[in-house]
């Protein structure tokens, strides 16, 4: 016969043990959308990984946009002072990076795009969430929007699109959060952010960001304008700094001096080589419109002139200095140079522009043709995107509506000219998107601002969701050509948050309908 001893346990232990596990799970389940969120986001990065897909560390080497990292990183601020292709912040944030021990440069580069990936789910999430969107829906349209190649593909290229993007989420999240409770904390994180745009990309101009300045001071005109004002005082004065010394360094008056050479592709090189021909023999268009963009410099041999040199590297030197054994040699676009070259190109895209605006048309539908295929498509992710091949057929054939399964082009086309694809490659699902969100955001406004009726989100919110998507599709496809795809990364968010704001308004005044009951006439529109 065997004895056993049992302790026995305190009454209030199994209580206890359940009314802690109850209580852990009543803390998280108010967050189990953003939780999933980022369960789904790294698991899906671990199978990204697993697939093959590695952290490309190249634009920050061989990017046009980017200065030569030994000055970056040796002389960062007078690099940063003397910099005039691109607004000056993805440099700075490539430089202060490249202050870290060797080993740690590219762990950091990922991780922080790591986060912004992550950044940008989340915030779509919240956006979403704050324009009534339900917690499961919300869940589904923010991890399908985080799994699509034409997202995920962006946060393992070391490029501006990707922290872009997260900025542009951002903003949208803290102009919701000012319409809440019309803190001037808020108005400053959301001029904040904005400025951050301005500073990063130069397809968010000065005028973009001082029309949304002046938006919130006059929305409050009758309240706490002052307070907006102070809020938005000193991220309009870095801003207007930025700008007023590249035109005092450089006589700049645009973001980026390769305004010519962009405004040139979309004009002059979208005429036959031999009608530029004719016309240069003619003088109207100088030796330039038969040299190709972005062309090394001994292309330009005899129509620029040689400038003395200034004694700052990132403004004298051509190339970059090689990196790699063999060495390559890299075209330094920030020399004064090539800004001299994009001053060539301005007047002969004036000039086609006003004698053959058939050509610019052509340009413009050729950008738009671009914008609407998959962001995936971009050639410069053709390595990545081999290695999920299948996923991102299924993707684009599933989601955005492209009908062609062939593969997109590893390489960037010679010629404007060739830009063009057939309608099979076209995002269609996506063209219907941004339709709907243009077409039906005007008319919601219209009856907001004007017509004084209508229930929904604050005005605010639906005004700035219209007019940034409206600002990447139209000026970025009226003023380049060729990589419009990529900027469509920018606008994507938006627009889903957009339809999802337009469908859930719709639904609400249908249910009204249907049950008789009336809807206010006119919401202040705080």
């Amino acid at each position: 016969m065997t004895l056993s001893l049992q302790v026995p346990k305190p009454a209030g232990a199994t209580t206890t043990s359940r009314r802690t596990t109850s209580g852990f799970l009543s803390v998280l389940r108010p967050h189990w959308g953003a939780l999933t969120i980022i369960v789904v986001f790294v698991l899906s990065r671990v199978v990204i990984h697993a697939a093959g897909v590695r952290f490309d560390v190249g634009p920050f080497f061989d990017g046009y946009q980017v200065l030569d990292r030994n000055a970056l990183r040796d002389d960062l601020f007078t690099s940063i002072a003397n910099l005039h292709v691109q607004p000056p912040l993805f440099n700075l944030f490539i430089g202060l990076g490249l202050q870290l021990p060797d080993g740690w440069v590219v762990p950091f580069f990922h991780a922080a795009y790591f986060a912004f990936g992550l950044g940008i789910g989340l915030g779509l999430y919240r956006v979403l969430r704050r324009l009534g969107v339900g917690t499961a829906v919300a869940v589904a349209v923010a991890c399908g929007f985080v799994l699509s190649p034409s997202v995920f593909l962006y946060e393992y290229w070391s490029h501006y699109d990707y922290p872009v993007t997260f900025l542009v989420c951002m903003s949208v999240l803290a102009l919701q959060r000012y319409t809440d409770h019309y803190r001037a904390r808020d108005a400053a994180l959301f001029f904040g952010l904005l400025g951050a745009l301005v500073l990063t990309r130069s397809l968010f101009h000065l005028v973009w960001f001082l029309v949304w300045v002046v938006a919130l001071i006059l929305h409050r005109r009758q309240t706490d304008w002052r307070r907006v004002a102070a809020a938005a005082a000193v991220p309009v004065l870095i801003v207007l700094g930025v700008h007023l010394h590249r035109f005092a360094a450089f006589g700049a008056t645009t973001t980026s001096t390769t305004f010519g050479m962009n405004l040139a592709r979309i004009t002059v090189w979208q005429l036959p080589h031999e009608e530029r021909e004719a016309m240069v023999a003619r003088g109207e268009l100088s030796g330039a419109a038969l040299i190709g963009p972005l062309n090394p410099p001994t292309s330009y041999r005899g129509l620029v002139p040689e400038r003395p040199p200034t004694g700052v590297a990132v403004l004298d030197e051509q190339f970059k200095p090689p990196y790699e054994d063999p060495p390559v040699y890299r075209t330094n676009f920030n020399s004064l140079f090539y800004a001299d070259v994009s001053k060539l190109h301005e007047p002969d895209a004036l000039h086609v522009l006003r004698v053959r605006p058939a050509a610019y048309l052509r340009g413009v539908a050729t950008a738009f043709n671009v914008f609407f295929r998959p962001s995936s498509d971009f050639f410069t992710l053709a390595g990545s995107r081999h290695q999920v091949k299948t996923w991102d057929r299924i993707y684009n054939f599933a989601v955005l509506g492209v009908l062609e399964g062939g593969t997109a082009s590893d390489r960037m086309p010679d010629a404007a000219l060739h830009y063009q694809e057939p309608p099979g490659r076209t995002a269609w699902f996506v063209v219907v998107a941004y339709l709907v969100a243009i077409g039906g955001g005007a008319f919601v406004l219209w009856r907001r601002v004007i017509g004084r009726r209508g229930h929904g989100p604050p005005v605010l919110v639906l005004a700035f969701l219209w007019t940034t998507i409206g600002w990447i599709t139209f000026v970025s496809n009226f003023f380049e050509v060729g990589e419009n795809n990529r900027f469509r990364l920018y606008a994507d968010p938006l627009t889903v948050a957009l339809v999802a704001a337009l469908v859930i308004m719709w639904l609400r005044s249908r249910r009204g309908v249907a049950t008789g009951s009336r809807l206010p006439a006119r919401v202040p529109t705080r």
